[in-house]
């Protein structure tokens, strides 16, 4: 069996030093056009192939970006958003020739534990953080000296890439408002959530203002994404004297769980109360009925965000801090007119 070139043998094909096809293959463009050429034809003559190891040793780079989850692994690799948000990412990641390092959570309730790993020691070129919960530890990584793109929403002066949770949560509402539903329960997502929490009540209360119409705080209750919450939700919505005729839950987890408790209850769906949810998970044209919500395309988010930080790593900043990639509504079986619109 022959063996295999090497980049002095390249080098010696060429007629130039190794560091000179060192730097070629890493894209220094300080080498001339005409030198630049001897060395890719003497790599193609020879049929070299550089190792992913090779180029790593002589860029400095690792070729590995950091994925953050600050969640409880259970929670993250159950949820259809958070791992459509990595496949994208790796997508991207992957056409690039990069790999993927993924951080979830160590510890239940220390968010930071997914992030102090990259913070001790040097395994990575950069990181995507998904917002999430635990925020507040953001600035340690921009401390460590990690390039850093945010998915989701963040108050650090760093780029981040989001869905239009604002926009969708604006269709969900006048789409039930269309169908004539003047008594909205919210089922919001947990307070640590704030920021992104907040641009879907900004759509929400946007699209009521628009129809003259507010959300009384009666009908406004807190989950924390899981369906056991959003079932628990629907039960102190539906026990006012006046209940909603329908509940907009902020994920799909919670409208499913409220979706189980009004079916567990008695309530005919959609003709007694109608459910829309956030998201649009897989569960949500699985459930019966099928369940309105908002396609966040999260793939495209993930793909978004590592081609920014990827083009950030090659000396190209992103145009804008904040960039918004949009959503769109889902109107399936879950949502009808209210038996009397009042």
């Amino acid at each position: 069996m022959s063996d295999r070139p090497t980049l002095r043998t390249v080098a010696a094909e060429a007629g130039v030093s190794h560091q000179t096809v060192s730097r070629v293959i890493n894209g220094d463009r300080t080498v001339t056009d005409a030198v630049r050429d001897r060395v890719l034809v003497a790599m193609r003559t020879l049929d070299y192939r550089p190792s992913a190891g090779a180029r790593a040793l002589a860029s400095g780079r690792t070729e590995v970006i950091g994925v953050v989850l600050p969640h409880n692994p259970g929670f993250a690799f159950s949820n259809d958003h958070l791992i459509r948000l990595v496949q994208g990412a790796d997508q991207e990641l992957t056409s690039r020739g990069y790999g993927l390092l993924l951080s979830t959570r160590e510890v239940a309730d220390e968010p930071a534990s997914a992030y102090r790993r990259f913070v001790q020691r040097r395994q990575v070129d950069g990181l995507l953080v998904e917002a999430g919960t635990g925020g507040e530890s953001l600035p340690a990584l921009r401390s460590a000296g990690y390039p850093t793109v945010v998915i989701g929403y963040t108050a650090e002066d760093l780029t981040c890439v989001h869905p239009d949770d604002e926009g969708g949560a604006y269709a969900v509402a006048q789409h039930l408002l269309a169908l004539g539903h003047r008594r909205i329960g919210v089922v919001n997502g947990p307070r640590e959530n704030r920021l992104a929490m907040a641009a879907r009540l900004r759509g929400l209360h946007r699209a009521l203002a628009d129809a003259h119409r507010t959300v009384p705080d009666d009908l406004m209750e807190h989950g924390d994404f899981t369906a056991a919450s959003g079932y628990a939700a629907a039960e102190r919505l539906m026990a006012y004297p006046e209940p909603p005729t329908a509940i907009f839950a902020f994920n799909d987890g919670m409208a499913l769980g409220a979706l189980r408790w009004l079916r567990e209850h008695g309530h005919a769906l959609p003709a007694d109360v109608s459910v829309a949810g956030f998201d649009d998970t897989e569960a949500a044209d699985l459930v019966d009925p099928t369940l309105t919500s908002v396609n966040l395309h999260s793939v495209d988010v993930g793909r978004r965000a590592a081609q920014i930080l990827l083009d950030l790593l090659d000396g190209r900043p992103p145009a804008q801090r904040e960039n918004v990639m949009p959503s769109t509504l889902k109107v399936r079986a879950s949502t009808a007119p209210p038996r009397a619109a009042g």
